[in-house]
């Protein structure tokens, strides 16, 4: 019998006869068409679209809150808007209500105090002649009374607004004193004039003044305006202008000169 000896690891080792199989082209294809496609590399895009086609749909739940909002800022702002308004309001009426009160009042204090004309008379004539040949001087007094009961009076004054005439020649000229008056109350006023430089006395008024005895009678006609202010209490209801003019008659332009007759009439501007 024969004994088979086991090779030993050192030694070489018998390779088969047997052929091993090739691999087939075929094969190879097959598996190049079944592997896994291998995935391309991830990229990041950026697509810009213009704003006004960007088109959005809010849910019809956002719509009703958005207009909840809504009707709640205008509900805060008519809220905040009604008490500046009621204040306003309250204001005009206020406003309203008191001019009604002072028209009324105006209109029951100018019905009740109309203002009256002031009631003149001349009082007393003095003529005096200068020994230096300058021209005489007139000494008028005026009694004022003042018919406004609850008025007082300011007299304004005018200078060169009083004239003293004889046929109409101008005999002098002054200027009527300002003062104020109370309501009710009786004045007595003195006006002097000056005789013009440039004329002469009248032959008729000279024969007058020369007279010891009354003996040439002169009618003379007095005029002068003044600006008034009238009054009630501290309230200045009135302006006015005054224009008086007295139509008198006296017995002689010399010494013991008595007024006659007279007719004095005074106009208020409206």
């Amino acid at each position: 019998m024969e004994e088979r000896v086991a090779s030993s690891a050192g030694e070489p080792r018998l390779q088969s006869s047997r052929a091993e199989p090739t691999p087939n082209n075929d094969d190879n294809d097959l598996s190049l068409q079944l592997a896994r496609p291998p995935t391309p590399p991830l990229s990041t895009y950026v697509i810009q679209v213009p704003k006004d086609q960007i088109y959005r749909v809010p849910p019809p739940e956002n719509a009703r809150i958005v207009e909840s909002h809504r009707q709640a800022a205008k509900a805060s702002v008519k809220n905040k808007k009604r008490p500046f308004s009621k204040y306003l309001i309250g204001i005009a009426i206020l406003l309203v209500v008191i001019g009604l009160m002072i028209a009324v009042t105006l209109t029951v204090i100018y019905r009740s105090f109309t203002p009256k004309a002031p009631v003149f008379s001349v009082s007393k004539l003095n003529v005096k002649q200068h020994k230096d040949g300058s021209p005489p001087t007139y000494d008028i007094t005026l009694k004022v009374k003042n018919p406004n009961e609850k008025m007082g009076i300011k007299y304004g004054s005018v200078e060169d607004d009083v004239k003293l005439t004889f046929w109409k020649k101008t005999l002098g000229g002054g200027q009527f004193p300002s003062f104020y008056q109370n309501g009710g109350d009786l004045n007595l006023v003195h006006v002097k004039l000056n005789g013009p430089e440039d004329q002469t006395v009248p032959p008729n008024v000279q024969r007058s003044m020369n007279d010891k005895k009354p003996k040439h009678q002169i009618s003379l006609v007095l005029n002068f305006n003044s600006p008034l202010l009238l009054n009630v209490w501290i309230f200045k209801m009135w302006s006015r202008d005054m224009d008086v003019k007295c139509n008198f008659r006296v017995s002689t332009m010399g010494k013991g000169t008595k007024i006659l007759n007279q007719h004095c009439k005074t106009k208020l501007s409206q």
